[in-house]
């Protein structure tokens, strides 16, 4: 797409939001792009974390634990406080704790000092995804549309993450990332802080569905929307957490190329090689972000939920037995359905809860994938000590191919009824 198609399609796109939507839009954007981009550093600097502690990786990968539990187990607290004030404090909060947290971990030494620094860098990130797609969910008439284009700085977040981290360690050394990343975190809470964000109240596409329909009925299918919730975020997480060291150990060729490159010669080289692929593969899902926006806006939500994790399947299955260039595209497509489902995903939290309890709804939803999901460290350490990294992919290929059966269920759950945004 030429350039000049492109920011002419993206000013249209921003004419369907009012100013007020805009200004939502900004602060949970970048509020979205920071959480990811801080919570995915660490799986990018375990091999120099494991060389400067002289620890094998399945040790050091334990360091993260209290982070991970944490960054989900508090989102529901963070829910049901947000629903009970304006999400500008709780996003205040968020901006400011994870800006301190970060320098906290700067200067962590010892191991129990880096476990205490980033559980409480993870108390502090799981504040925003309740409040900030709440935020969203409430105050936005196109609400599809506004979720994919939230999931595109949170996507961005988590490309850069990587190759961010990566690039630093390499010059300057694993500290030197989260002082970086906390700057801009403590500057955006000040600008919140000093700008008037409130949200608006009304949301008529939820309020006229809830006057129409018995809150009880949504019950059922939100159990179950957990249930794929809870399935989807072990294998997100664990895939996070593998990609760079998995692509050390299965992708040789941008390596093999940084060696002929006189300037780039030293320690490092091939843990910087595997961040910037890993960030390439998580930049495309950019695209799947897009088009899961723009489907959940235009489509049946139930039956998209299903097919993107149906299509991200094969590809999952395939990064077992690949490497090299072809391990790079089966990751790209996995992770192009397995991310850009997420408006899909969260479009549906809305439409099975109701408006009152909706930061709420997503405190519960981020509490199972983000918070439940950080258990999946144990079976990746047993997979690995086991037998062999590549294993845990097919392990991740059952849990989908237990959430694809049980997205059937929530289809014949809600028969007769049409589920759209």
């Amino acid at each position: 797409m030429p350039e000049a198609d492109f920011f002419k399609m993206e000013k249209q796109t921003m004419r369907l939001f009012t100013k007020s939507e805009k200004k939502i839009l900004f602060f949970t954007s970048a509020g979205h792009f920071l959480a990811h981009s801080f919570i995915l550093t660490f799986p990018s600097i375990i091999t120099p974390l494991a060389a400067e502690m002289n620890l094998p990786f399945e040790d050091v990968i334990k360091i993260s634990f209290l982070m991970f539990l944490f960054y989900g187990l508090g989102a529901l607290p963070s829910g049901l406080l947000t629903d009970r004030l304006q999400p500008k404090i709780s996003l205040t909060i968020y901006c400011l704790g994870i800006g301190l947290a970060g320098l906290f971990i700067a200067f962590a030494r010892t191991q129990l000092q880096l476990k205490l620094t980033l559980m409480i860098l993870g108390i502090f990130l799981s504040i925003y995804h309740p409040a900030g797609i709440g935020l969203l969910s409430k105050s936005m008439k196109n609400r599809g549309l506004a979720l994919g284009l939230n999931g595109i700085f949170g996507s961005i977040g988590i490309a850069s993450a990587p190759f961010l981290a990566g690039t630093v360690n390499y010059f300057i050394g694993w500290r030197y990332i989260y002082r970086i990343l906390s700057i801009p975190s403590i500057a955006l809470g000040i600008l919140l802080f000093s700008t008037g964000l409130y949200l608006q109240e009304s949301d008529p596409i939820s309020i006229k569905t809830e006057k129409e329909e018995s809150s009880q009925k949504k019950i059922l299918p939100f159990i179950i929307l957990c249930g794929s919730m809870s399935l989807a975020g072990l294998v997100y997480r664990g895939q996070t957490l593998l990609l760079p060291t998995y692509f050390e150990r299965k992708i040789n060729f941008l390596y093999n190329f940084v060696l002929t490159l006189d300037f780039l010669k030293g320690a490092g080289t091939k843990t910087l090689s595997a961040t910037i692929l890993t960030s390439f593969v998580y930049m495309i899902s950019i695209f799947g972000q897009i088009m899961g926006g723009k489907i959940a806006d235009k489509y049946e939500l139930r039956y998209a939920y299903l097919y993107f994790f149906l299509f991200s399947l094969p590809f999952l299955i395939m990064m077992y037995f690949l490497k090299d260039i072809p391990l790079l595209a089966a990751s790209i497509f996995f992770i192009l359905f397995s991310i850009g489902m997420q408006p899909v995903e969260n479009s549906l939290i809305a439409k099975f809860t109701p408006h009152k309890w909706r930061n709420t709804s997503y405190g519960v939803k981020f509490t199972l994938t983000f918070g439940i999901s950080s258990v999946v460290i144990y079976p990746i350490i047993f997979f690995q000590t086991r037998y062999d990294l590549s294993a845990v992919f097919l392990f991740f290929s059952l849990i989908i191919g237990i959430l694809v059966l049980n997205n059937f269920f929530l289809i014949l759950s809600t028969r007769g009824v049409s589920v759209r945004n």
